[in-house]
């Protein structure tokens, strides 16, 4: 049986919207997508819920429209500063007098991962399993193995409740439920690289107009997310401060002149600010704008290094940086990607079989969220109804 799910990111810079049809044969086709400027949100938080919500609302009824069906149910990305992580081990004495490990093993050993309690107003996003170890030894499945002690290593991303619950409530205005809250950085980090790059050790940085999200593969598991609040748009109000000009026309400088870091060739060359040579017009050396840019983005990547810190061991990354969201197109960003983070850094290819339109870096986290509704990534395992401890169920009332 058919079902038709609906993609949704509510975003800093554009509001978009993607429907999915799921076939039974596990195959998905896009149907619909709707995209429009946002008002609202800064940084994925929203600041004006009656605002956000009419641009999210028309965002959807456009891809209903371009559809010709309507949505059975929602993946809804969530990111921004409010989001956190812990990384938390269970283990278990294994109990059989043979030593052989049984699933009550298993269980005991996740159960005590996920036992962390949070603050009251805080919530579980995810719990994002890593490998099971054996006495020491990585497994992918300890059952029947003999051993005496069992370990598991969770991931657990966990959220402002007051701020997800506002997200809930714009997708509620609309008549529609969310089936699953996913963290960006998750979504983005799946449609942006292959079961080898995560296997092999991958880090994903999503740099989208609000903030930059990121998530860590080690061994094919996600073993740390995180989120910097610096986006594009930073960029471009740094612009528009230091040369004093509009931010529309504060974009199209960064769009045109910007790049990651400065170079010796940019030092005769001007351009002109606004580009109609005419009154409040002026010309400016194009190593002013580049200036302004590089220093954000040298701020940015030394974020994302301390935050880093221990994670970045090249035998462990072998697949490198993968950069996606818009930012990832700003010339120089990988260079600069790779000489901050120590590792070897390109611009993420996503799949092949999608429309041209869609194989934007911009809109890795909704493909990646259809991505989530096709496979269910039971792995990552977003939080639903009968989480443990403070979990989307509290939201859902179910």
């Amino acid at each position: 049986m058919n079902k038709i799910i609906a993609a949704v990111e509510i975003g800093t810079s554009k509001m978009k919207v993607l429907l999915g049809e799921i076939r039974s044969q596990q195959a998905l086709n896009v149907v619909g997508f709707g995209s429009i400027e946002s008002f609202g949100v800064k940084k994925g938080e929203l600041v004006n819920f009656k605002v956000a919500s009419e641009q999210v609302h028309l965002a959807i009824d456009l891809a209903e429209k371009s559809a010709g069906v309507q949505a059975e149910e929602v993946y809804l990305s969530v990111t921004g500063s409010h989001l956190g992580g812990s990384f938390n081990l269970g283990s278990a004495r294994v109990s059989s007098a043979d030593n052989v490990v049984v699933r009550n093993d298993v269980a005991r050993a996740i159960e005590e991962a996920k036992r962390k309690e949070l603050l009251d107003d805080r919530i579980y996003v995810h719990f994002i399993q890593n490998p099971f170890h054996l006495d020491g030894r990585p497994v992918e499945d300890p059952l029947n193995l003999q051993g005496s002690l069992l370990e598991v290593g969770y991931w657990s991303v966990d959220g402002d409740e007051k701020v997800i619950k506002d997200l809930l409530h714009v997708i509620n205005g609309y008549g529609l439920e969310v089936g699953h809250v996913i963290a960006s950085s998750l979504a983005s980090g799946e449609i942006a690289t292959s079961r080898a790059d995560r296997k092999a050790g991958a880090l994903v940085i999503d740099f989208g107009a609000g903030a930059t999200d990121y998530v860590l593969y080690r061994d094919g598991c996600a073993a740390k997310t995180g989120v910097v609040p610096i986006g594009g748009d930073h960029l471009t109000n740094d612009i528009s401060m230091g040369l004093r000009v509009d931010e529309r026309h504060a974009e199209s400088l960064k769009k045109e002149h910007g790049r990651a870091f400065c170079g010796e060739e940019d030092d005769d060359l001007r351009v002109w600010l606004i580009g109609n040579k005419m009154i409040g017009d002026r010309d400016v050396s194009r190593k002013a704008i580049r200036q302004v840019v590089a220093a954000r983005v040298e701020e940015l990547f030394q974020i994302l290094a301390e935050e880093l810190e221990g994670y970045l061991e090249p035998d462990h990354l072998g697949s490198g940086i993968h950069l996606t969201g818009g930012g990832s197109l700003l010339p120089g960003i990988t260079e600069v990607a790779s000489s901050a983070l120590g590792l070897p850094a390109k611009r993420a290819e996503l799949p092949t079989g999608i429309v041209e339109e869609l194989r934007n870096p911009e809109f890795a986290t909704v493909l990646g969220l259809l991505h989530f509704g096709l496979t269910g990534q039971s792995q990552v395992n977003p939080v639903r109804s009968k989480g443990i401890g403070r979990a989307l169920a509290k939201i859902f009332g179910r």
